[in-house]
């Protein structure tokens, strides 16, 4: 049997349930998608898969093959270790920021581009779109008619969006082609998927990249960004204490904080007495990023006190958006 399932790549099998690309015995020859992605597809029932292939596995197969290579993530999951996977690309690329237009309405892209290219030292083209609106999508695809590109991969972190993205080209484009899965669950892709959007154009989708995120039962199925985000400013007072779900993080100083984080979850901010798992300083305007939940811009020079927050997904960075919209 060598079908693999159109939605995440796996090679369809028939022998154990509980692997990779199972379809029950007597669909090899009608089955489109395995039974992981056909219960994703139409009873929204979410499973793990098996550890995806290692980054430098992927990015020396898509390094081999000398193709364009469409860097996707969204703006909510940008920082210094996805900025370092970018750059061990290769290939001629692009980076696309989605989910911008989400974020705040009056966004000015010129600003978020500028932004990147210097904080990050980017030096290759930078696209900003939304799958979910269609924005940007068709000038996506007319940047890379332009470059006389017949064959891309789109690479990027697990559920960064990729198989969104394609879904979106293949509407825009009217292909003949079927869509591929989504789901919140990472690693929904397991392996390279050609696509042929058009008669011009083939687009690879590629296994996600792993990267330490926090990923739990609570937080994993509210972090999806599918509607306008509404960024939550709180006036912290000194020893005050901010929870996000399980997590709290308490400031010695008086600041404005602005949450940009997934409506869906659940913020509150008191006093309590909370035995804390270690501190960080923090300067004037700069963006505390929580790897894979988000990030929050803190107005004020403080010491913040965090606890149920892993410190290796935690990242410092100066404000993305400065004072353009203050």
């Amino acid at each position: 049997m060598n079908r693999i399932c159109f939605g995440c790549g796996a090679k369809f099998q028939s022998l154990n349930i509980n692997e990779d690309g199972y379809i029950p015995s007597g669909k090899e020859k009608s089955a489109n998608y395995c039974q992981r992605c056909f219960k994703i597809i139409h009873y929204g029932i979410q499973s793990k898969s098996s550890t995806p292939k290692e980054t430098d596995i992927i990015i020396n197969s898509i390094y081999n093959d000398n193709k364009f290579v469409i860097f996707l993530v969204d703006f909510l999951s940008i920082n210094s270790e996805v900025i370092e996977i970018f750059n061990k690309i290769k290939n001629d690329k692009i980076l696309v920021i989605s989910k911008v237009d989400l974020i705040l309405k009056s966004i000015k892209e010129v600003h978020i581009k500028s932004f990147l290219k210097n904080y990050y030292k980017i030096t290759s083209y930078i696209k900003l779109i939304s799958s979910y609106n269609n924005y940007g999508v068709e000038s996506l695809t007319k940047y890379l008619f332009k470059k006389n590109i017949n064959s891309a991969y789109i690479v990027g972190l697990t559920n960064s969006g990729k198989s969104t993205l394609i879904n979106k080209l293949i509407e825009a484009n009217n292909s003949n082609m079927k869509m591929i899965t989504t789901s919140y669950i990472p690693n929904t892709t397991l392996d390279f998927i050609r696509i042929k959007i058009n008669k011009d154009l083939m687009i690879i989708d590629s296994p996600g990249f792993i990267i330490n995120t926090i990923q739990n039962e609570i937080i994993t199925p509210k972090n999806s960004l599918k509607v306008f985000l509404k960024p939550k400013t709180f006036q912290m007072k000194a020893g005050e204490t901010l929870q996000i779900e399980d997590m709290y993080l308490n400031f010695n100083n008086n600041t404005s904080v602005t949450l940009y984080l997934s409506n869906d979850l659940k913020l509150k901010k008191y006093f309590k007495e909370v035995i804390f798992d270690y501190s960080i300083n923090i300067n004037q305007n700069k963006d505390l990023i929580i790897s894979g939940l988000g990030f929050l811009n803190i107005k004020s020079q403080t010491k913040v006190n965090i606890k149920n927050i892993n410190k290796e997904l935690i990242e410092i960075r100066n404000s993305v958006f400065g004072d353009i919209y203050e």
